[in-house]
């Protein structure tokens, strides 16, 4: 007989939940919840910062050093083959190296004609009025053209530069004693910097990782952008810097300056501050060039200090709109007038330290601030990005640039027949060490021959 069995369906045994992964353990917070929370959050660490300013400068400080040598590092550690603490402990001691190697050399040469240039600047004020003086309210005769100068005021002009100068010379006095504090802060940032850069293992990311479950394409645009951001105006406007320093050097000393290793350190760091930067350098110019006594080449002292002045505007003018463009790359666009106020607001709050970092500042801020509007709107956060455009050249580049052609155009003739000349005038020789260096290639290979018969005789 058959038995009619009533199949009851058994229910698979579910599988038990990991402890501590329950979603209704932790309910999910509110938008208001999130507000709240979001503006605490960020109230406390402005208060943070503006608590502790000198310690978080330090960090940020020590941040732009890793990220300035974390090239040389994944240079070493790729092209040598060696573990990436070793490739940065190199790096390290070599830029410390360098900088201690310069602190001895020119550091005592740099403070002295710092000193000593406060000090003649106020002795000179006189000079400087006096010349001043002579083309207030003067004539001057260009062809058919007549120009009047403009009456100055020398004695307010005078004490305006004394009020200034003043101070600045007494603190220049006070410079040897404000190194020591200097330098342990350098050693402290720095020794912060080697940790922060051998501790990542050449990963990037594991200094700043967010990961967000559905936000990973959106963080990793906003990190490659935040990386190009950086990458333009802190390790860029570091290299214009330097070549800046190196051209200003060379130059003002050609022109026999004085103190124009100041200077050019002068013109140089101005070019953190947009646009009130290179007024300073020129300043700086116009004075050394006007207390040069006797000027060099025989000039006039208004021809000196025209020729240095416009020399002076061509190089800032190359590095403006040839170099800077090549750094500046893919970054974002930033108006000119928003990074001068955040330059003047971070100076305030951070001090040099604040104006070097205005322009990523802003510019990330505009990144993040743009993100978050279009993502509230349902946009693509993406779209519409504006970024660096190179400026219009000024007629003067131009010009220089079509006469450089030219140039090059003259010289393409004669150039090919030199070098036409120097292969037919080189060739017997290369012919002679072509033909001895088969030789010396045949006699390696029957030395190499005989001493294999030699060590290896056949057996019989």
């Amino acid at each position: 007989m058959e038995e009619n069995i009533e199949q009851v369906p058994v229910s698979e045994p579910s599988a038990p939940e990991p402890a501590g992964k329950s979603p209704s353990e932790s309910p999910r917070w509110g938008w208001a919840t999130k507000l709240v929370v979001g503006i605490l959050l960020a109230a406390g660490l402005i208060v943070l910062i503006v608590r502790f300013n000198e310690y978080f400068k330090l960090v940020v400080t020590a941040f732009i050093i890793s990220f300035l040598l974390y090239p040389l590092c994944k240079l070493l550690n790729k092209r040598l083959k060696i573990s990436w603490r070793l490739a940065a402990v190199i790096v390290y001691l070599l830029i410390a190296g360098l900088v201690l190697w310069l602190i001895t050399s020119a550091g005592s040469t740099i403070v002295a004609q710092a000193q000593n240039l406060f000090e003649n600047l106020t002795k000179n004020v006189g000079g400087l009025t006096t010349f001043l003086e002579t083309w207030s309210n003067r004539v001057i005769n260009v062809g058919p053209l007549k120009f009047t100068l403009p009456q100055l005021d020398t004695d307010v002009i005078s004490k305006t530069i004394t009020s200034y100068l003043q101070p600045a010379a007494a603190k220049a006095t006070k410079v040897v004693g404000l190194v020591g504090s200097f330098l342990f802060n350098l050693v402290i940032t720095y020794m912060v910097s080697f940790f922060i850069t051998s501790e990542s293992n050449g990963v990037r990311n594991k200094l700043f990782s967010v990961n967000i479950k559905g936000y990973e394409k959106d963080f990793q645009r906003l990190g490659l952008e935040i990386n190009k951001i950086f990458n333009a105006f802190i390790r860029g406007e570091f290299t214009v810097v330097a070549i800046a320093i190196l051209v200003y050097t060379v130059f003002l000393g050609i022109f026999r300056l004085p103190y124009f290793i100041v200077l050019a350190i002068i013109a140089g760091l101005g070019r953190f501050i947009p646009y009130l930067g290179a007024w300073i350098g020129w300043i700086g110019f116009i004075i050394g060039a006007v207390i040069q006594d006797p000027t060099p080449f025989g000039l006039t002292k208004l021809m000196y200090v025209i020729l240095v002045m416009a020399i002076a505007l061509v190089i800032d003018m190359i590095l403006d709109h040839v170099l800077t463009p090549k750094l500046m790359g893919e970054t974002l666009e930033v108006h000119p007038a928003a990074i001068m106020i955040s330059a003047l607001i971070g100076g305030q709050v951070f001090g040099l330290l604040g104006i070097i970092l205005a322009a990523p500042t802003f510019a990330t801020l505009k990144l993040l601030l743009g993100y978050a509007t279009r993502k509230l709107f349902d946009q693509d956060p993406w779209e519409g990005m504006a970024y660096y455009r190179k400026p219009k050249e000024p007629p003067l580049l131009i010009a220089l640039r079509k006469l450089g052609k030219r140039i090059q155009a003259w010289l393409r003739k004669p150039l090919s027949a030199t070098k036409a000349w120097s292969v037919k005038f080189s060739a017997p020789l290369r012919t002679r060490l072509k033909k001895r260096a088969e030789k010396l290639s045949q006699r390696v290979k029957k030395r190499a021959s005989t001493r294999s018969k030699t060590q290896h005789p056949k057996q019989n």
